[in-house]
């Protein structure tokens, strides 16, 4: 399971894992052979950096279009009073939103931004061992406004890579993907409990640490 949550992590709107912040530095860098494999490396190793410094926020500008609509709206959902706006969200998206439901009082959660909310998340220890700021891009992979890297963790290839996608001239880390293969896992985690996905989801953020006694839920 800590694949999923790391996917998630990498989404910046995870709920807490077991362990604290862990900054790994990140292991040397292949050869960039052309100008547009730098600029995606440039901008891997500006979140990487942005997250180990505690600057969560610094992140979001980073993103391409979709993945913060996609953000916006665990945003929105978490927000939004009853369950409807929840249960019309994929399985990833579903844990994000109801994992902040559990760990941010709603008064707070009305009020921040998604970059407010990455920087909560990184003083509460919620993105450790965070994927992108103990870990390293491998060979990058263009094909016109589209790249792919090979995401490493602890030397060892991560099972989601790294997806950047060109916007206006620039590069942005791309999530669906993140998105995608977290609620691949859930479906089938889900099903092979015999639980409903909202039913698993609700066991598995019950199974994580207690919200601290400053956030508890209403």
């Amino acid at each position: 399971m800590r694949s999923l949550f790391a996917a998630v992590c990498l989404a910046l709107l995870s709920v807490p894992l077991s362990a604290p912040l862990s900054v790994v530095p990140a292991s040397a860098a292949p050869p960039r052979a052309t100008a547009e494999e730098r600029e995606v490396a440039a901008v891997f190793e500006s979140a990487r950096s942005a997250l180990a410094a505690h600057r969560g926020g610094d992140v979001v500008p980073l993103l391409s279009r979709a993945s913060v609509r996609s953000l916006e709206s665990v945003r929105t959902a978490a927000r939004t009073p009853g369950d409807g706006a929840v249960e019309k969200l994929e399985p990833a998206e579903r844990f994000a939103a109801m994992g902040l439901r559990r760990y941010v009082n709603p008064a707070e959660l009305r009020r921040m931004s998604l970059g407010d909310l990455a920087d909560h998340g990184l003083k509460q220890g919620w993105l450790g061992p965070n994927i992108i700021a103990g870990s390293s891009l491998g060979p990058v992979r263009v094909k016109g406004d589209r790249a792919s890297g090979l995401l490493m963790v602890d030397n060892r290839p991560a099972l989601v890579p790294a997806d950047f996608v060109r916007e206006g001239g620039q590069w942005r880390i791309d999530l669906a993907g993140v998105f995608a293969f977290g609620s691949q896992m859930l479906k089938g985690f889900a099903a092979m409990s015999g639980k409903d996905e909202t039913a698993y989801i609700a066991d598995l953020l019950d199974k994580l640490p207690p919200p601290k006694p400053a956030v508890l839920r209403r």
